[in-house]
């Protein structure tokens, strides 16, 4: 576990870095922090008690990503509301009127 301290101590900073330049390489970066932190959980908690930088910039870049997600979708629900997709005939004749069910 000693070469895969070295290892992760090398890796999980670059890793976080890369969290804020874009989101394929935001969303590969925080899966593959997410893989780490699963497989080697008392490595990772040591490297974040060391270094605790490291932590508040994965903290704010998570929470960085978690709050632009949220302003992104009240618009796109917006967006659907206001589109009206029009009704289609429908392709099966129905032998019994449903129009009055509720």
């Amino acid at each position: 576990t000693q070469s895969t301290g070295h290892m992760l101590r090398l890796l999980l900073p670059v890793l976080i870095s890369v969290l804020g330049r874009g989101p394929a390489a935001h969303k590969t970066s925080l899966a593959e922090i997410t893989s780490l932190t699963q497989a080697y959980p008392d490595v990772v908690r040591t490297l974040f008690g060391d270094n605790p930088a490291l932590k508040q910039r994965l903290e704010g870049a998570i929470r960085a990503a978690v709050s632009q997600k949220q302003n992104v979708l009240p618009v796109r629900q917006s967006e659907l509301s206001v589109t009206s997709v029009p009704s289609a005939a429908p392709s099966i004749a129905l032998k019994m009127d449903f129009s009055n069910f509720k």
